[in-house]
C-alpha cells in the first residue's frame, strides 16, 4: 500500500498546484485511511461518505485512481467543486459547512441493513451539535452497519483542535456509543515536513513548494 499511498500523494499535490486549491494538509492527513478502505477493503463509493469536506482533493484523487473519472479532470473539479460535489462522478452526497455528514451516514444506514457503510470526519466537526446529535441516534438505533473514522490530525482551520476544544470527552463518548468507531491519529500534511502544522490550511502550492514536497514523497 506504501506506494499506492505515495502516488496518491502526488496526485494531491500535482492536481492542487494546478487548481490553485488550498486544504492540502487536511488532505494528505487522510491518504492512508482512505487507500486502507477503497483498496484492501474493497469499499464501494456509494457506501461512503466524505464528510471531511476541506480535504476533498483525497477524495477525488482516489476516485479518478478508481476510474470515474480520467485523472486529466481531477485538477477542474479540484478547482470548480472545491468541496465533495455530486457534480464529480463516484459522490454520492454533497457537503460545505461540516457537521452534517455523520448524520446523512445514519440516514443511509438505518434505511439499509443490509450493507456497510462508512463515514470520515475530520476531528474538528466533532465538535458540531448536529454530529453528536447523530453519534446518539447511531448508538439508540444499534448501527452495526455504519463504520465511523474520525482522521485526528489534531489541527482545524483556526489552531490546534484541543487548543479550541478538548477532544477528549469527545472521543470518549464517540467510542462509548457508536457500534463502530475509530480515531485515526494521522499528521496534518502527512509526507512534506513543511506541511505539517496549520501554516497550509489555506495556503495555495506554489511550482517551488510543489517541487520541494514531491521530491519528499
Amino acid at each position: 500500500m506504501d506506494a499506492k499511498i505515495s502516488q496518491i500523494r502526488k496526485d494531491i499535490l500535482i492536481a492542487s498546484n494546478e487548481a490553485g486549491a488550498c486544504h492540502i494538509g487536511s488532505a494528505l492527513s487522510c491518504v492512508g485511511i482512505l487507500v486502507n478502505l477503497f483498496y484492501r477493503e474493497k469499499l464501494k463509493p456509494e457506501h461512503f461518505i466524505f464528510s471531511k469536506a476541506s480535504g476533498v482533493a483525497t477524495y477525488y484523487a482516489i476516485l479518478a485512481d478508481l476510474g470515474h473519472f480520467p485523472k486529466e479532470k481531477l485538477a477542474h473539479y479540484l478547482k470548480n467543486y472545491p468541496l465533495p460535489s455530486t457534480e464529480v462522478p463516484g459522490v454520492v452526497h454533497s457537503f460545505g459547512s461540516l457537521g452534517h455528514g455523520l448524520s446523512v451516514a445514519c440516514g443511509m444506514a438505518f434505511g439499509d441493513r443490509d450493507n456497510k457503510y462508512c463515514v470520515l470526519l475530520s476531528d474538528g466537526e466533532c465538535q458540531e451539535g448536529s454530529t453528536l446529535e447523530a453519534v446518539s441516534f447511531a448508538g439508540h438505533h444499534k448501527l452495526n452497519n455504519l463504520h465511523v473514522i474520525v482522521d485526528n490530525n489534531k489541527y482545524q482551520a483556526l489552531g490546534k483542535t484541543d487548543d479550541i476544544m478538548k477532544m477528549d470527552g469527545i472521543f470518549e463518548f464517540m467510542k462509548r456509543t457508536l457500534p463502530d468507531c475509530v480515531i485515526a491519529d494521522t499528521v496534518k500534511g502527512d509526507g512534506v515536513d513543511f506541511m505539517q502544522d496549520n501554516s497550509w490550511h489555506y495556503r495555495n502550492l506554489d511550482k517551488e513548494h510543489l517541487e520541494k514536497a514531491l521530491c519528499q514523497i
